[in-house]
């Protein structure tokens, strides 16, 4: 029994100790990894910032966003916020600068249905969360009443429009049942995005989407893998990318088999910070975000650091996907030019 007793001792030390170490490890290469505040950073961020709300500053969007046909806002799937950052986005392009149509992360059976309930006389709520519900079949941590309540207010703001400025929406992605594609999906949204252009002579318009982060990368990390974006500038498409990040925030995650979900399937160890997802340079935003807020950061003026850096482009996941690591001889506004941070935003809530 004493030998048990020991052995019991001897185990359970052991486990603590293991479980103290892999602590001890996740924290300090998650600070050597983030690395400390840049000042120069900062004070560069300060004069490019902005908040969206009742003050936004206008100019922080410069002649590069006024001259793109093609505007991408990548997201970490599963953030509230990123739903009001899309639709503020959306309707400021569509006001400001004649973005009439929306290319979405869908099929084109569902963006024919949204097409339908934004035309519609009569608001018809039925068909919408078909649309919404549809989605979970591709984008799980999409599909959830922030995005029911968006496309709501979109058709509200829809109502308002002159015949030449209404929204119009592109689904570019795959089938939602295919899975036996030969090609990649950011390949099939390319010719997808090519086939519609000249099959409804299109070429003179202006493009705006939200796609999960990669999509809308403007370079990948290697030649095999080109995201939507990097496509996009192969067909001469002159195309501006803002990326969203979070801090401080909850993230939807549904039940899986893949991770273990609490409850209420929200989490809020996926911010940009850690301590499961690392962007390299992230902390220099922490004290320039207000609590509660959407901030957008222009990081391609004259003289910008991340022009010469590769900040917010190392992306360390230790849990979902894979880590970024970007080419050699490339630096940050290779990849995207502006990035939001979401501080303080809720978890999607799940639609029924």
């Amino acid at each position: 029994m004493k030998t048990l007793i020991k052995t019991l001792k001897i185990f359970f030390i052991a486990l603590i100790s293991i479980i103290i170490l892999t602590f001890l490890y996740l924290f300090i290469s998650n600070k050597i990894f983030l690395a400390s505040k840049n000042q120069t950073n900062i004070d560069y961020l300060k004069n490019n910032k902005t908040t969206i709300g009742n003050n936004f500053n206008t100019q922080i969007f410069d002649n590069n966003v006024n001259t793109s046909n093609v505007i991408l806002l990548g997201e970490i799937h599963g953030f509230a916020d990123n739903q009001k950052l899309d639709e503020f986005m959306f309707k400021y392009l569509n006001k400001n600068l004649g973005f009439n149509y929306y290319i979405a992360e869908m099929d084109s059976l569902n963006s024919k249905k949204l097409n339908t309930f934004l035309s519609s006389d009569i608001k018809n709520e039925k068909l919408l969360k078909e649309v919404v519900l549809a989605i979970k079949k591709r984008i799980p941590q999409q599909s959830s009443q922030e995005l029911l309540k968006k496309w709501n207010n979109l058709y509200d703001y829809n109502k308002t429009l002159n015949d030449s400025s209404k929204i119009v929406v592109l689904g570019i992605d795959t089938n939602f049942d295919d899975s036996n594609s030969k090609i990649s999906r950011d390949s099939a949204m390319i010719e997808n995005f090519n086939h519609i252009i000249s099959k409804n002579h299109l070429q003179n318009e202006k493009f705006y989407g939200l796609f999960g982060l990669f999509h809308t990368l403007q370079k990948g990390m290697n030649d095999k893998e080109k995201p939507f974006a990097e496509r996009l500038l192969d067909n001469k498409y002159k195309v501006t990318s803002i990326v969203s990040y979070t801090l401080d925030s909850e993230m939807y995650l549904p039940k899986n088999d893949q991770f273990p979900t609490p409850e209420n399937e929200k989490i809020n160890w996926v911010n940009a910070d850690g301590p499961m997802m690392l962007i390299k340079g992230i902390l220099d935003f922490k004290e320039l975000a207000e609590p509660n807020s959407i901030s957008i950061f222009n990081l391609n003026v004259k003289n910008s650091p991340y022009k010469s850096s590769q900040n917010l482009i190392q992306i360390k996941s230790r849990l979902f996907g894979e880590n970024f690591t970007p080419k050699e001889n490339l630096k940050t506004t290779d990849y995207f030019q502006y990035v939001a941070i979401l501080r303080n935003s809720e978890a999607l809530t799940p639609i029924q």
